[in-house]
């Protein structure tokens, strides 16, 4: 998966959505986070791009805003890089699969949860987050 295995997905992931033990996002909205999902991943890799971007000369240069007019396309790609992974093969769809349950199992034990549940069948699926972000896109439009 190269990178999107990178250890600084974890790390984000724990500092986002599991740095509050039992009040953590993750722990509270479990079912919306287990496994990790492919909007998740892709938005702590444009998240991570941004703060690259920021500190390219070596110093912070501060000023740009992260914002879906800016990033979209960035994020867009990462959803669809992850999307061609799934498709590529049975192994790769099955490896994914597995980064994505232990990137919210070691989120979980880093809130203090060492017991794992069986993943939730209630979790927002792709489709269901695009219309969201459509109708908050088109909301949005209408100001």
């Amino acid at each position: 998966m190269g990178i999107y295995e990178h250890p600084i997905l974890q790390d984000v992931i724990n500092a986002q959505w599991f740095s509050k033990k039992k009040k953590s996002d993750g722990i509270v909205f479990g079912s919306a986070f287990n496994p990790i999902p492919d909007p998740v991943i892709a938005l702590v890799f444009t998240a991570v791009q941004y703060a690259i971007k920021q500190w390219a000369s070596g110093f912070l240069v501060s000023g740009s805003q992260f914002s879906e007019v800016d990033y979209h396309d960035m994020y867009k790609h990462h959803l669809d890089g992850l999307e061609q992974w799934r498709h590529f093969s049975t192994r790769t769809a099955q490896a994914l699969a597995r980064h994505q349950q232990r990137l919210y199992s070691f989120g979980r034990s880093r809130a203090g949860f060492h017991d794992v549940p069986e993943r939730t069948k209630t979790r927002f699926d792709n489709a269901k987050l695009e219309r969201a972000a459509a109708a908050i896109r088109d909301a949005s439009d209408k100001e």
